[in-house]
Order: structure tokens, then C-alpha cells, then sequence
């Protein structure tokens, strides 16, 4: 038996995390993130200097999508690399996410959190 959804984000501080990319890819998407550890989470490092929270690279992969919906917002030339993340939910096989790199709402069968 796998893990619950919520349990895969146990020791992760979701909210504080960044997102770095958006990968589509046939009927999978990857979302490459800068996780903000908490102390608990077993690749929890002090944080660098600077920073308010241990980032370790990361992905969600979502697999077997039958929804997908993104709604990119207008960039600067000077983007930033790393998104806030204002809003974030996974409900069952649904997850909404709103960030400053846009708005992402989608349906998959299988919702995977890896730390690198």
C-alpha cells in the first residue's frame, strides 16, 4: 500500500517552498522545486546564509493526466528563476497551485513528491 498524498509532504513547508520549472511531457508534468525543509525531514540541512529555510531540490510529477489547466502569468525580461508559491491544494487526484509563475489546476492518477 503507498503513502497518503498528505504523508508524501510530511516535514515539507509547501507554502515556502519555490517552484523552479514546469516540465510537460505527453500525459505527465513536473513541477522542479526548491523544498523548504523542516527540521524533522531527514535531508534537513541548517540553513545557508541568507536563507530562511534548508531548500533541497525537488520534483511532483504528476502522471495520467485527464485534466490540465495552466494559466501562465505575464513575466518581466528579468524574471526571477524561483516562484512563490501563494496557494497550494491537493484534494484526492485534483491539485491547484497559484504561484508567480501562474496558475496551475489539473486531474492525474498519480501524484509522486521526490527530493533530490
Amino acid at each position: 500500500m503507498g503513502k497518503s498524498i498528505a504523508s508524501r509532504f510530511e516535514n515539507i513547508d509547501i507554502e515556502s517552498s519555490v517552484l523552479r520549472a514546469v516540465i510537460i511531457n505527453d500525459d505527465e508534468l513536473t513541477l522542479e522545486m526548491d523544498f523548504c525543509l523542516e527540521e524533522a525531514h531527514p535531508d534537513y540541512e541548517a540553513p545557508g546564509e541568507g536563507e530562511d529555510c534548508c531548500f533541497h531540490p525537488g520534483l511532483l510529477k504528476f502522471a495520467g493526466i485527464s485534466k490540465l489547466s495552466l494559466d501562465r502569468a505575464e513575466q518581466p525580461a528579468e524574471a526571477n528563476r524561483r516562484f512563490a508559491i501563494k496557494s497550494f491544494n491537493i484534494e484526492g487526484t485534483k491539485f491547484d497551485m497559484a504561484c508567480e509563475w501562474g496558475d496551475i489546476h489539473l486531474q492525474a492518477r498519480s501524484i509522486r513528491v521526490l527530493t533530490e
